[in-house]
Parts: structure tokens; sequence; C-alpha cells
């Protein structure tokens, strides 16, 4: 079974955004979840490796979620711009 965590690092980056970008995150969390359910995408839903064990999938043009993996639990990590996601890996 396939569980999904929330870090507070997630919450603390999607409180930063506005109304419009909550939206369309939770639209693609939901995706996320027909995805981890299923295993198939629909055609706008892209994850892809970034790291060891660390993805991302696109919210809109600007936007990401970083999410982590151990075994079958998934660990949604930050929301944010390209930019985010390189100091997230840099650190």
């Amino acid at each position: 079974m396939r569980r999904v965590f929330v870090l507070s690092s997630f919450e603390r980056t999607l409180k930063k955004l506005s109304l419009r970008e909550k939206r369309e995150v939770v639209s693609s969390l939901e995706e996320f979840n027909v995805f981890l359910e299923t295993g198939k995408a629909s055609f706008g839903f892209r994850m892809k490796k970034i790291g060891d064990e660390k993805y991302e999938f696109r919210v809109n043009i600007k936007l990401r979620v970083i999410v982590t993996t151990e075994g079958n639990d998934f660990y949604l990590v930050l929301v944010g711009t390209h930019d985010d996601v390189k100091r997230y890996l840099k650190a």
C-alpha cells in the first residue's frame, strides 16, 4: 500500500502561494494520487526523477512539487519554482 505524507516544509511553501496557485497545486496533487493508484498519468501530468529517491512533478509553467520516496511511502517536500528546486538539490 502506498502512503503519502505531507512534510512541514511543504505546508510552509504552500502557504506562500496565491489562492489561484494553491488551487493548481490541489489539482496536481489529485493527478498525483491517480498516478499512484493506477500507475497511469493523464497527458498533462509529468513526473521525473531528479535525484536518488527524489522526483518532481509540474503544477504549472513555473511551479513544481518535490517528492521523495522511501519504499512505498511518498513525502511531499516542497512546492516552488525552478530556483527553489535547485536550492533544495544543493542542500
